[in-house]
């Protein structure tokens, strides 16, 4: 059976960065990554004529979502459908053949409870409604041709729906990944415009040791960059969670015992390709370790 991830969030909320660093660790030969805008039930003049956002339950296909994504989980093929940013129409169908990891990201995949039973791993990205306004302006008009007061318009429109219908999510999701702006004024930021918090469900799995080693001798040097690591336990709507908090710019070399630790959890692979390394790249190590965990427990091996 394959092996089903879940990532939900908002449009342009980082879903699919995140979903690089699992693609990474595992590698392309085995994991696939299927976006649940392919399965709107309209197309974009649909939705305008019906007054619906892609956010409103009415405007997607769950039963065929359930059907498809529990055929992957079964190693069967399935015909996707596709939907064309760019036009905002639907194109013809593709096969899409399992692989060991199945990647399902979009703004539903926890909405309902018999598809959330489906994944064997969920995480929900929870940016700041400020950061996930410049993230969509940035993609919809310079990659996806919008016209910056479509965009600003439709966020709008959005507004309530996220609220309504994808944030409630977050109760399903096992790690939530949160996502702010640094306000602090520039020439105090840390070479980053971000601060991530992951939490983490607090888990009675029995997890490999992962150690995270700081290299304390490049913190006395002059050049050495600054960042700010915080860990805690918090309580929200009755859970337990693990809260992991940084924001700042360090060497790769700092980290590079961890990602070589994660990667032996999974049997191999990289996620950081950088010489510097921030606190998005640190959150991808720490779900894609996550991810690599859960594999191995499943199924007792390394991918």
């Amino acid at each position: 059976m394959a092996f089903i991830v879940g990532i939900a969030g908002d449009s342009a909320s980082g879903k699919t960065t995140f979903a690089k660093g699992i693609v990474g660790l595992f590698g392309e030969e085995n994991v696939i990554t299927i976006s649940l805008d392919n399965y709107h039930k309209y197309d974009r003049e649909e939705r305008r004529k019906l007054n619906l956002t892609p956010l409103h339950p009415e405007a997607n296909d769950f039963e065929r979502i359930y059907g498809d994504v529990k055929s992957l989980k079964e190693d069967k093929k399935i015909l996707m459908p596709v939907y064309d940013h760019s036009t905002g129409k639907f194109s013809e169908p593709v096969e899409v053949e399992p692989r060991k990891i199945v990647i399902v990201e979009g703004l539903h995949p926890f909405y309902k409870k018999k598809i959330a039973e489906l994944f064997d791993f969920r995480i929900f990205i929870d940016p700041d409604f400020e950061v996930r306004r410049e993230w969509k302006i940035r993609r919809d008009v310079n990659e996806r041709g919008y016209k910056l007061e479509e965009v600003l318009k439709e966020m709008e429109l959005r507004k309530i729906d996220y609220k309504k219908y994808v944030e409630p999510q977050k109760r399903r999701a096992e790690v939530i990944v949160k996502i702010r702006k640094d306000k602090s004024r520039k020439e105090y930021q840390k070479g980053s415009p971000y601060w991530i918090r992951i939490l983490q469900v607090i888990t009675g799995e029995r997890l490999s040791e992962i150690y995270f080693p700081l290299n304390l001798s490049s913190m006395v040097e002059l050049e050495a960059d600054e960042f700010y690591l915080e860990y805690r336990k918090i309580t929200r709507g009755g859970r337990i969670y693990s809260l992991i908090e940084f924001n700042g710019v360090v060497s790769r070399e700092t980290f590079s015992d961890l990602e070589k630790s994660i990667a032996d959890v999974a049997g191999g692979g990289k996620i950081l390709e950088k010489e510097k390394v921030d606190e998005v790249d640190i959150a991808k190590l720490i779900i894609a370790w996550r991810v690599a965990e859960r594999y191995r427990l499943k199924y007792g091996k390394k991918r």
